[in-house]
């Protein structure tokens, strides 16, 4: 497996801590409707552990992370509705 992918645990995970929500928007996510995210990218130091794993929905995931490429959410990233103890703000 690729440092640069999560494992299915890891993104199940991630959607259960979430309560099925985006954690960018809160919309709500249906099973394996969401796109897991690096919080952190690979590519400046981020893992493919839980810890740095965010589900969300398909707008704010092609919004924030790929076609602003770190623009937005680079380390210092703002999720909303996403709490490190898994219960939304």
């Amino acid at each position: 497996m690729s440092p640069k992918e999560f494992t299915q645990d890891v993104k199940d995970r991630a959607y259960i801590r979430q309560k099925h929500a985006c954690a960018h928007c809160g919309e709500k996510l249906a099973v394996d409707s969401g796109f897991a995210h690096f919080k952190k990218p690979v590519e400046l130091g981020g893992d493919s552990t839980l810890q740095n794993c965010v589900i969300l929905c398909q707008k704010c995931h092609l919004q924030y992370g790929h076609i602003s490429k770190w623009a937005k959410f680079v380390i210092t990233q703002d999720y909303p509705y996403f709490a490190a103890d898994g219960l939304p703000h």
